[in-house]
């Protein structure tokens, strides 16, 4: 993504993503600090404290400076209802995202994934990566809409279960990402 991007508001329909801030560290907090949420994390510990998300905060401020990621609070009429981003942008990207319960099954997700990979193809990148918890179905789709494809089946260290468990690995590149935009304009 272009440098300009990563500290860029960026706006969709019905959303607005904004980069991620320590005034957004309680709301973030109050809402991944439930198991419904966490199960399909694979990074944050378990439990989870107000101070983990000031960490998380400062090392994600940090990173988007040095140009690595770019984690964006998913907001809706100004207040945080989750989380997604983008990390190894010098690299090849791994998109990851998590949303608030009480906003589940609503397109949410669906809109500001949409929005920040058409950005991010749009700012040149030829492919990001993602991927889920097996199980956690309703993210799949999500990923699937969009366009990514399942490319590996593998067993990751999930930091909130404290073990391996079962992950898909997903990939999407510039060239499928165009494919399903043209055959299924605004499908989300």
């Amino acid at each position: 993504m272009r440098p300009e991007t990563l500290s860029s508001r960026i706006s969709t329909e019905r959303l607005v993503l904004e980069p991620v801030r320590s005034d957004f560290a309680q709301s973030l907090f109050d809402y991944i600090n439930d198991w419904e949420v966490m199960r399909w994390l694979a990074s944050p510990p378990w439990p989870f404290a107000l101070a983990d998300m000031h960490q998380w905060i400062a090392r994600s401020c940090a990173a988007r400076d040095a140009r690595r990621d770019a984690d964006f609070a998913i907001t809706l009429h100004g207040a945080p209802i989750g989380v997604i981003g983008l990390v190894g942008l010098g690299m090849g990207p791994v998109l990851g995202y998590w949303l608030a319960r009480p906003f589940w099954g609503r397109g949410y997700m669906s809109e500001a994934a949409e929005t920040l990979l058409a950005q991010t193809f749009a700012d040149g990148q030829s492919f990001v990566a993602s991927g889920v918890l097996e199980g956690n179905a309703a993210s799949l789709r999500i990923q699937e809409k969009l366009g990514f494809r399942i490319v590996n089946e593998r067993y990751i260290h999930a930091r909130p279960h404290g073990r391996p468990m079962p992950h898909v690995d997903t990939v999407l590149g510039r060239g499928q990402w165009c494919e399903v935009r043209v055959s299924s304009p605004k499908s989300f």
